[in-house]
């Protein structure tokens, strides 16, 4: 892991755990929050290991980390918000701006954008339990450049840009224990995508523990970190992008 990245984790670790400590005692709570009208905003840092291949026509199979070269660990930023309204309809945005996975001998390297809109519908929700359906669509970009790569007695040298629109279904839920005295409230969420249909095929999945920390009536911090795992499996011009990115997220975000 780069070293900047080790720092600053450590510093957001010790404001966080600071600012707990102060609220832990507070008498307002986050679930006093108004819920017919909801805007969330914040960011994530997610500590991303790369692995895949880029397959040929041929079908032989170019190793992204064994043959390119290339760095797996890469510090990844990520931007969101939501709007929930009516209750238990929720618009999410995600941008992920740009990660490049380089540092290779050969100058090879695997750029990735993601801009990712998404509907979550919270079909059953009591004090205690949420659950829904959503449905995504991102737009990622995929920038691939391969420097002298030998393999098979074969040497590959090229460069494959490509843009596509990603759909995929899924269903989500959280869990909210109820812990009297205190004035956070703890959850425990989970969330999965799908889809698979010709050239194209993703899943994407994330686990997570956070606390929310009301600041006033109207206004809470939210604090959460997990993990989360992406493939994506993607046919494009000069080869086919069979790609997984997994690793532990910290975010950070305000509710309005």
């Amino acid at each position: 892991m780069p070293q900047h990245g080790i720092i600053m984790k450590k510093l957001l670790v010790i404001i966080w755990l600071t600012a707990l400590c102060f609220l832990l005692f507070s008498n307002v709570h986050a679930w006093e929050i108004p819920s017919y009208l909801r805007m969330s905003s914040g960011t994530r840092m997610w500590f991303s290991v790369l692995d895949g291949d880029l397959v040929q026509n041929d079908l032989t199979k170019l190793d992204l980390i064994q043959n390119l070269g290339i760095q797996r660990d890469r510090l990844v930023w990520e931007a969101f918000s939501s709007f929930r309204f009516d209750n238990i309809h929720v618009l999410r945005v995600r941008y992920e701006p740009y990660t490049q996975y380089d540092q290779a001998r050969n100058d090879s390297s695997q750029t990735i954008r993601d801009l990712r809109l998404g509907y979550d519908l919270d079909f059953y929700m009591t004090p205690q339990f949420l659950f829904g359906a959503n449905v995504d669509m991102a737009i990622v970009n995929s920038e691939t450049q391969v420097r002298n790569v030998t393999v098979g007695g074969v040497t590959f040298n090229y460069d494959v840009r490509e843009s596509r629109v990603v759909p995929a279904l899924g269903v989500h839920g959280t869990f909210y224990p109820i812990v009297d005295g205190i004035a956070l409230r703890p959850n425990l969420t989970g969330r999965i995508n799908w889809w698979d249909y010709e050239s194209l095929a993703t899943w994407d999945w994330e686990v997570s523990a956070a606390v929310d920390v009301p600041l006033n009536r109207l206004w809470t911090w939210t604090v959460n970190g997990g993990y989360r795992f992406w493939h994506l499996k993607l046919k494009r011009d000069r080869d086919v992008l069979d790609m997984n990115r997994s690793g532990f997220f910290v975010e950070t975000s305000l509710l309005f």
